[in-house]
């Protein structure tokens, strides 16, 4: 771990986070608007009509976003209810789980309705609502402007953890700058830039570049500078980007993880993927995998790694997440039935890697029944920072992207004019 964090910390380094450099750096992603040229003018109208021309083996880009987010809001939902549980006891109360039921978070006298998302998409919700507002890619300040604007304090605590709480609090002061809140955190390494930060990848669609600076400038609200998280969070968002690419492959999502992890993350992620290929059926992988995170032995053992949150590592999350993702090839149900089934962080590994099955397979894969469940639990949640449907935030950040594209275009003319 400690060169892993030592590598960590110098990748940061190595990138000036002022934010007038980040700000100026904005262009440089341009080159990535060719890929999203296809989207550009199309109305919420011209979605449906697209929606209805669809071919049969590749999901609009819409369809991948509207997945992606369906996807990762199922598996938060389903998962929630087993959290913390091992295997063994998921699979004696309920054979293979697979259902919504209600649960009991936060030691608070509520209980969440079945298909009620929790913490980890209460921060997804707040990074959405913050693209969505300014129609482009965000800043900490833009996301931390956002929770001042949103979150009511006294009904957080029935939807998060107690730290979100300090990091408001902190915003509130006026004493930290949005992007020195990450530091005030006494839990490195968790996984909050694989199972939050969908939105950030889906704004920077197809553009790898452009998340991997994303990460580390909106993980910088939520994680200390030495946490691992942010390197293993720029490869599990780059797999997601490019899951997006109408040409991308089960295979080409791996390898494109693979290849922007550091040497170490790697030799991880591929012992996850090498224990995955050994079976033929995706749920016969759990006991296996899950030793590489338990059993003291192990040079990945999460005791040794994680003071607090154990089971809740960036490490675990996204290894699991991508072998998953590989075992499922790629289809967004078989993810999450695999993921809620796995003991331990039910909930943010389902949302992993549902999440990067969403955005390669999109929406078409996800029972019809499983989304109206989570709308219903969202509708039923007294307490959730959004209201606003799965569809709908789709919609918003597809709008935001397209606005984005339009901007990236104008500059690439801009400058093109003047060669």
């Amino acid at each position: 771990m400690e060169n892993s964090v030592n590598e960590g910390a110098t990748h940061m380094a190595d990138r000036d986070f002022s934010r007038r450099h980040f700000l100026r750096r904005l262009g440089a992603s341009a080159t990535a608007a060719g890929a999203l040229t296809a989207i550009q003018g199309k109305s919420s109208a011209a979605v449906t009509a697209a929606e209805k021309q669809e071919s049969a083996t590749r999901p609009t880009l819409f369809h991948k976003i509207y997945g992606c987010l369906a996807g990762s809001r199922i598996g938060s939902a389903m998962g929630a209810a087993v959290e913390g549980w091992d295997m063994d006891r998921i699979a004696k109360k309920y054979g293979v789980f697979d259902k919504f039921v209600a649960y009991h978070h936060y030691n608070v006298d509520w209980d969440h309705p079945a298909g009620s998302t929790e913490d980890g998409i209460e921060r997804q919700k707040l990074m959405c609502a913050a693209i969505i507002e300014k129609q482009d890619r965000i800043t900490a300040e833009d996301l931390v402007r956002t929770w001042v604007k949103v979150l009511d304090p006294d009904k957080m605590k029935y939807m998060t953890e107690a730290f979100d709480r300090e990091l408001l609090a902190a915003a509130k002061s006026g004493e930290v700058r949005a992007w020195e809140l990450g530091s005030l955190s006494k839990y490195p390494h968790l996984n909050t830039t694989a199972r939050s930060f969908h939105a950030i990848a889906l704004i920077n669609a197809c553009d790898i570049d452009g998340v991997i600076r994303d990460v580390y400038e909106i993980g910088r609200v939520y994680q200390p500078p030495y946490s691992d998280s942010f390197a293993w969070g720029a490869a599990y968002n780059a797999a997601v980007v490019y899951a997006m690419r109408p040409d991308a492959t089960v295979d080409s999502v791996i390898e494109t993880a693979l290849k922007y992890a550091a040497p170490e993350i790697r030799k991880e992620i591929q012992h996850g993927l090498d224990i995955a290929a050994k079976y033929s059926e995706p749920l016969d992988m759990r006991r296996e995998l899950n030793e590489a995170y338990t059993n003291a032995t192990s040079p990945y053992c999460a005791d040794k790694r994680m003071q607090h949150y154990r089971a809740s590592s960036i490490y675990e999350t996204v290894t699991k997440a991508l072998a998953i993702f590989a075992a499922a090839k790629g289809n967004v149900k078989d993810a999450i039935i695999v993921s809620v089934n796995f003991g331990r962080d039910t909930d943010c590994l389902a949302a992993s890697a549902a999440g990067l099955a969403g955005a390669f397979s999109g929406i078409r894969a996800i029972p019809a029944e499983w989304i109206e469940k989570v709308e219903e639990g969202t509708r039923n949640n007294l307490y959730t920072n959004s209201h606003l449907t799965i569809r709908a935030t789709a919609e918003g950040m597809y709008g935001a992207l397209q606005n984005k594209v339009k901007k990236m275009q104008e500059y690439a003319a801009l400058m093109e004019s003047q060669f």
